[in-house]
């Protein structure tokens, strides 16, 4: 299959890997050879499922014979697996804790660099009460999400149950303080803030999102179930087996999500373009809407991504991610620009360029070397929903197809912003 898949054109065997991706993400791996026995209680049977993933995925990738390539797909397959021990082995819906689910070593599903993530699984029929306090962020969301994929990582995504917001649906007392009860149904007797648990929701995710990197502080959050004893008891061997023996299953299908992602929500082949989209039937927020498209660059090339600005918008921002949807390092490279720092020209646009070579511009989303990848933004709560145009240019032209006005910095200004930038970063609040 390989040898085959090599000699065609990434056009010509399109068909072949839409098919190979479809089947893939319904491909049970509890079902495949060498599936864990958790009976077995044997390090051996827990791993068995993982060596045969490099075939499953190698074909799919854009150029399986790209070395490069292939080793980025076995690093997101390990970040798969470490993210995996939180998901399969931490997580507990009766005795629940907020844990960091995508941050700079995890930052798949093009997770925001303006955000703070965190998930707890539930079950829909316990009461949890949840604590904390609010910090300065812009946007302190809860998301009520469902589905199996994000909880355990079995099965697929499921459509996000509700959002709300700390400011809106909270009580927030003066020193910042808030407390809320989660519950299918409001306690007896209880007087405070109380939400409803949807049924079939299955995890919580908390998003902190900072247009301020350096002033902004995030919050702080606490869970636990009230509807069991506090003491929790050590965990079964028959449990510890059962979760263990669905790490290979995980690491496959988030693996295969990725792969699979545009096929059913985008264009699959939409590249140097972008389209504004509505991912809450996978987790995305229900008041925001992505955009989303590919980008291929060759050496000397730039994208010039440009769009209006709407004249209402609570949030709005733009950055790169890799193949593989995880994106780019926003620690150390300028991949991302929100609405805070962006410089608009005098007409009211947004331009920004994409490039491997600075072009200095102040709107630079850098694309690290990388000449494939993914454009993302995000409009939440906005008047309008534009789609922005993108062209290609040639970096030494870039200055040409820029309005005279439009914002420049010099190589000592741009060193300034990347060091100030990655120390307002790893003061947000990221484990």
């Amino acid at each position: 299959m390989l040898c085959v898949t090599n000699r065609m054109s990434f056009m010509d065997r399109t068909p072949i890997t839409v098919l190979l991706t479809f089947a893939l993400l319904h491909f049970s791996f509890a079902e495949a050879e060498g599936k864990p026995d958790a009976s077995a209680n044997d390090w051996q049977a827990y791993v068995a499922g993982l060596p045969a993933l490099q075939e499953k995925f190698v074909p799919l990738l854009r150029d399986p014979e790209d070395s490069r390539l292939r080793q980025e797909l076995y690093k997101f397959m390990y970040s798969n697996l470490s993210w995996g021990y939180f998901t399969r082995m931490y997580q507990d819906e009766s005795y629940p804790d907020f844990w960091p689910m995508f941050n700079q070593v995890y930052p798949i599903g093009f997770a925001n660099p303006d955000d703070s993530y965190y998930q707890a699984v539930i079950d829909d029929k316990g009461v949890y009460r949840i604590t904390g306090e609010r910090g300065s962020t812009r946007i302190f969301d809860v998301q009520i999400g469902s589905g199996p994929l994000s909880s355990w990582g079995t099965g697929q995504l499921g459509p996000t149950k509700r959002n709300f917001e700390i400011d809106k649906h909270v009580t927030v007392n003066a020193d910042g303080a808030f407390e809320f009860i989660l519950s299918p149904e409001r306690p007896e007797a209880y007087q405070g803030d109380w939400l409803p648990l949807d049924p079939g929701a299955s995890f919580i995710w908390i998003r902190q999102i900072a247009y301020d990197w350096e002033n902004e502080k995030d919050g702080v959050v606490t869970i636990e179930r009230l509807d069991v004893p506090a003491r929790r008891a050590r965990e079964s061997t028959e449990r510890l087996s059962e979760r263990m023996s669905l790490l290979s299953e995980f690491v496959g299908n988030w693996t295969a999500l990725f792969f699979e992602w545009e096929k059913f929500s985008g264009s699959p082949f939409l590249v140097n373009d972008v389209e504004v989209l509505d991912y809450t039937h996978g987790g995305g927020i229900a008041t925001q809407r992505y955009i989303k498209g590919k980008f291929e660059i060759a050496d000397g090339e730039a994208l010039i991504l440009e769009t209006e600005v709407p004249k209402e918008c609570r949030y709005w921002m733009f950055h790169l991610a890799d193949e593989f949807l995880s994106a780019m390092n926003w620690l150390h490279n300028q991949v991302s620009i929100n609405g805070h720092y962006a410089k608009l020209d005098s007409d009211g646009k947004f331009r920004a360029v994409i490039s491997n070579t600075d072009p200095g511009v102040a709107n630079w989303l850098d694309a690290s070397g990388y000449q494939h990848g993914h454009i993302v933004g995000r409009w939440k709560e906005c008047s309008s929903y534009p789609k922005p145009d993108v062209k290609k240019v040639m970096v030494a032209d870039v200055r040409q197809h820029l309005p005279k006005d439009t914002r420049m910095v010099t190589p000592e200004e741009r060193e300034a912003t990347l060091r100030k930038m990655r120390r307002a970063a790893q003061l947000r609040r990221r484990w």
